[in-house]
């Protein structure tokens, strides 16, 4: 039977108007990405949603943490330090005599007024940090430990430099830290009788190594120096002998002038050379492209492609374009063998002759420009084969002079160095000679009843402050990371961020829908006949409380977005989709048809999901025939689509017996040939389609379709799940008219809801 006379009949049957077909698509542009900014709006959710899992891990956290800080805080004993000072250098104006000594010994001359400006604070005699090693060090500590383990047998090297500092004393002078010539020695246990016997040790071991070991560690320096220097002196006055001798014989005054003017002339001939076969090489390039394309008969490039055309390529060109251009208007008026065709033909071959004779000549241009690169690079490749022959029998002489004044520069600057070294060590042995001096012997602090005061009091208080910060810090972090780990949508703002497009709409929750929902999917599909419609769509209706108000009105505010996407070009015919089976799709779609219908729309219906149907479920009505049965048999369309009892304009076709062929059934030709009818016959065409995540139900549908509304649902999409579904709608070339944020909790439009709430009240 023919689908089309069959689905007439119907139509009459009904009392409805067939429209004339429109098929089209509306592929909204995506909207421009914003910069990436610190959303507020984001971070407030954030905290909002993930407040019970921040308080509940900062609060298990500063348990745990001032639990441990109290434990410790009892368990751990006080320690003590002790402390004495040492001067290490003279605070006299002697030593800013030795300085300017040293500094004048060194050949670092300073004027008079430079002189009188240095203070005694700048006459630092002692490089501090490196004595402050030498003074932990265990050339020096060795025999300390040996004295110690005498009366503390189980103390080592590292347990006495572990707790012992050495610092240098400084103040504050100009909002700059300055130094002093006060060493602080301190040393911190938690037996008071050991530290002062540690440190008493200490200060005679460092007044010792003042006087004693200090000026023999100088003195033999000195005296290496002494040994040293004979030998120095002998080979400096040995090679100045020797490069003396090679001036006289050879007369060689500038004798590096020669080599380096060689050598650049090498280098510079080298880098000339590679330039020009680097341009030779592109020459060849564009001379083979040039040729090729001339025997391509491409006239026009190898003319476009000269650098040095004049305007007549141009102009021919131009000619010639407009004469191809002629052909091919006048070719739709006259034929081949006519007179204006043959003069236009004739032109262009006569325009053609002549650029190709000028592209010859551009080529042949090229050809005498080889030829000149060649024998450029022959001449410099002999030119740079004799100056390297030159470099290559330089005279031994050179290298040999070279040699000698190498090795004069290095003796005589050794030798300087060991001058300037011995004057040096006589000056600060001759400052050393003064020992240190204990300016504050080695004692504990302590309070006024006489008691010794801890090194470091307990900040019970301070810690478990800190720790609580802490806590908090960690709890918000463990609940940014579950929320990360968590990659739902839960906000609409979510959603059009993340996809780049338009939000049509916002579903609101509704409890009793679900439950209907649920008790209709639990019925018997043979008692859905009898039963009718089990009150899905109509509960909106039936309770007309400020909840059911709202969520009507979304699904209004819904089809009127879609319908305003193109005013020019309505939309007749969509696919509802989403990524995952949970997502509310099939709500939506029933809810859409409901809307659409109840403003005098003919809307039809279809459950395209031939795996699992579920539409007819949803609304109450019997499977036994539907899309399947359709595409597959000669079924009537009058005995296939069935009419809601819930909107006059309302007609279902159901999805029939479930198949695991689908998509060879939905991109039949039937198939197409069906979906052009119902574009026609209806106002709009509403294909509830399987989950689009690994299937190709509905990416075939929205192909041919005016466009697919994906539904997302928040608290249950995934964001990579969303965004392959995209990626497979785009493969398949489906526009994508926007995505509507479903199951949102605790919304109710702030503009409709309270005059929603003010005509209640004025009704009753």
């Amino acid at each position: 039977m023919d689908t089309e006379r069959d689905y007439q009949m119907f139509s009459q049957r009904q009392g409805g108007k067939l429209s004339d077909p429109i098929a089209q698509s509306h592929a909204p542009e995506p909207e421009e990405s914003s910069g990436h900014t610190l959303d507020l709006a984001w971070l407030f959710a954030v905290v909002r949603r993930r407040a019970p899992v921040m308080f509940a891990a900062s609060l298990a956290l500063g348990t745990l943490a001032g639990g441990y800080i109290i434990w410790n805080a009892k368990k751990t004993p006080p320690s003590y330090k002790g402390s004495f000072r040492v001067l290490v250098e003279p605070v006299t104006a002697e030593g800013r005599l030795a300085k300017l000594s040293l500094l004048a010994q060194t050949g670092n001359n300073m004027g008079a007024s430079e002189i009188s400006k240095l203070g005694i604070e700048n006459s630092d005699l002692v490089d501090y940090e490196t004595q402050i090693r030498v003074l932990t060090s265990p050339k020096l500590m060795t025999p300390v430990i040996k004295e110690l383990q005498a009366r503390y047998p189980d103390i080592t090297y590292d347990s006495v430099t572990g707790k012992l500092e050495i610092a240098r004393i400084s103040y504050e002078k100009d909002g700059k830290q300055q130094g002093t010539k006060i060493l602080g020695v301190t040393y911190e246990d938690r037996d008071t009788e050991k530290i002062e016997f540690v440190l008493d040790k200490l200060a005679q071991t460092y007044l010792s190594y003042s006087r004693d070991e200090r000026l023999a560690s100088l003195r033999q320096g000195i005296q290496f120096i002494d040994e040293q220097l004979p030998a120095l002196e002998k080979k400096v006055d040995t090679l100045q002998g020797e490069l003396q001798k090679l001036r006289q014989q050879y007369t060689l005054n500038e004798p590096g002038t020669t080599g380096e003017a060689l050598t650049e002339q090498a280098r510079s001939l080298s880098a000339q050379r590679v330039d020009l076969q680097a341009e030779l090489v592109q020459t060849r390039a564009a001379y083979e492209t040039r040729q090729r394309q001339l025997s391509e008969d491409n006239i026009v490039s190898v003319l476009s492609s000269d650098p040095n055309k004049p305007d007549t390529y141009s102009n021919l060109i131009t000619e010639l374009q407009k004469v191809d251009t002629e052909i091919a208007l006048q070719s739709s008026q006259f034929l081949e063998n006519s007179p204006p065709i043959q003069d236009l033909r004739e032109k262009q071959q006569n325009l053609r002759t002549l650029l190709t004779q000028e592209a010859k000549k551009s080529l042949d241009n090229i050809a005498g420009q080889i030829q000149e690169l060649e024998a450029r690079d022959r001449y410099l490749a002999q030119a740079e084969a004799e100056v390297t022959e030159k470099v290559r029998v330089f005279p031994t002489v050179l290298r040999r002079y070279s040699d000698l004044d190498r090795e004069l520069q290095v003796a005589t600057e050794s030798l300087k160095q060991f001058l300037e070294k011995k004057e040096t060590l006589r000056l600060d042995a001759s400052q050393r000679e003064i020992p240190w001096e204990v300016i504050a012997p080695p004692e504990l602090p302590r309070d006024q009843a006489g008691e010794f005061i801890p090194s470091s009091a307990k900040q019970t208080k301070r810690q478990l402050a800190i720790a609580g910060v802490l806590s908090i810090l960690m709890g918000i972090g463990i609940g940014f990371i579950v929320e990360i780990l968590h990659t739902v949508f839960h906000t609409p703002d979510e959603i059009k961020a993340a996809t780049k497009l338009r939000l049509l709409g916002v579903i609101p929750f509704a409890r009793e829908l679900k439950k209907l929902d649920k008790k209709a999917k639990k019925l018997p599909p043979a008692l859905l006949g009898q039963l009718g419609t089990p009150a899905l769509i109509p509960v909106s209706k039936q309770a007309p409380d400020e909840q059911a108000t709202v969520f009507l009105e979304a699904f209004r505010s819904l089809y009127t977005n879609i319908r305003l996407l193109s005013a020019r070009k309505p939309i007749h015919s969509l696919v509802i989709g989403s990524a995952l089976s949970s997502d509310g799709k099939t709500t939506v779609a029933v809810h859409l048809a409901q809307t659409a219908a109840s403003i005098g729309q003919r809307v039809l219906l279809i459950d395209a999901d031939l795996r699992r149907p579920q539409l007819h479920l949803r609304l109450g009505l019997p499977n036994d025939r539907g899309l399947t049965d359709v595409i597959t048999t000669d079924l009537s369309l009058n005995d296939a689509i069935q009419h809601s009892s819930v909107e006059d304009n309302l007609f279902v076709m159901t999805a029939g017996q479930a198949t695991s062929d689908s998509i060879k059934l939905l991109s039949s030709d039937k198939m197409q040939y069906l979906m052009e009818q119902f574009q026609a016959f209806f106002d709009l065409v509403i294909y509830d389609t399987p989950p689009l995540l690994g299937l190709a139900d509905g990416n075939i549908l929205a192909a041919n379709t005016d466009g697919i509304v994906l539904v997302v649902g928040l608290e249950k999409t995934d964001r990579s799940l969303l965004n392959k579904a995209l990626e497979g709608l785009k493969i398949s070339g489906a526009p994508v008219l926007g995505v509507v944020a479903n199951g949102i909790k605790g919304y109710s439009s702030e503009s409709y809801a309270p005059y929603v709430r003010q005509y209640q009240t004025v009704e009753k």
